[in-house]
């Protein structure tokens, strides 16, 4: 599901690289800020997707064979990443009151959850009880992927598992912006009210609007951040602004100078992070731009 940049950055007047600088129309969104021996490609990134989506490209796999680094969130994907997850998630992840966490909805909500588990053919009184036992941040990711899997759609199809799989084989160098720990405490440390209001607004588009990942995952490929921003972020922004601060604003000004640094080296990089993060005024690109930094849109 976010340091300064540095003085000597911040003058640098940077340019795309001339060897990848062919744009491609309706493609998912990649940016580049060069100096004079690197470039650090900025690929917004879709965590699950359709196995059919044909969502690469011949400009995507030129720049996966130039570069040197990949750099992801998190590792989400190695054993040790898997085991230290199961270690964490019981200890970050569970309920430990006396009240089941359905009993903390509201009406609205549980009648969302009730039309929720109808359309995945669920019985709702059972979707309850196997979400209770966890705080509501655990219960909104499991509803997430559940419409997300009803719908065809394959954690293993994400772009971060097919680059991986891909750029190992390279013997790419893989960077982590972020530990599994920390990942995980984003969601968990927020106030258990603020954790419930997201559920619910969770519940509640997912009912009134149970195309939008389709939506979502469309106007990514087509490379529309504008639509992609107000899909993603402004509920979020407006309705759970907590959220949105911690989640999205607060790890994008942790991002942007560990990105703008990776310029000081004298490799091709490409950082692949999360859609929602790229855009509007508050996103990792505008806060680059912000630095003085030239950033262009390659595709």
């Amino acid at each position: 599901m976010f340091k300064p940049i540095l003085g000597a950055l911040a003058g640098l007047m940077l340019a795309v690289s001339p060897a990848v600088a062919q744009s491609e129309a309706e493609a998912p969104a990649i940016w580049a800020m060069s100096d004079e021996d690197s470039t650090v490609y900025l690929l917004g990134t879709v965590h699950i997707l359709h196995p059919d989506l044909d969502w690469r490209t011949p400009y995507l796999d030129t720049v996966l064979e130039e570069v040197e680094q990949v750099w992801f969130e998190a590792d989400t994907l190695s054993p040790e990443a898997n085991a230290q997850m199961t270690t964490l998630i019981p200890q970050l992840g569970l309920n430990t009151t006396d009240t089941p966490m359905t009993q903390r909805l509201s009406d609205e909500a549980n009648t969302d959850l009730a039309t929720f588990a109808g359309r995945l053919g669920a019985n709702p009184d059972q979707l309850r009880a196997a979400l209770d036992p966890y705080q509501p941040w655990i219960a909104t990711i499991q509803l997430a992927v559940l419409q997300m899997q009803a719908a065809g759609y394959d954690p293993a199809s994400g772009v971060e598992v097919v680059l991986n799989q891909r750029l190992a084989d390279q013997g790419k160098t893989f960077h982590y912006l972020e530990t599994v720990e920390e990942q995980l405490r984003f969601f968990a440390d927020m106030p258990y009210e603020t954790q419930l209001a997201n559920l619910e607004l969770s519940l509640h588009e997912a009912v009134e609007n149970p195309d939008m990942f389709d939506d979502l995952v469309g106007a990514w490929a087509e490379g529309d951040m504008d639509r992609l921003n107000e899909i993603m972020n402004s509920d979020m922004r407006e309705q759970t602004p907590e959220l949105y601060e911690v989640i999205l604003v607060q790890r994008n000004r942790n991002w942007a100078p560990e990105i703008a640094a990776a310029l000081d080296g004298d490799e091709d990089v490409l950082i692949a992070v999360g859609a929602g993060h790229m855009p509007g005024e508050e996103g990792v690109i505008a806060l680059l731009q912000n630095q003085g930094l030239e950033v262009r849109r390659v595709q």
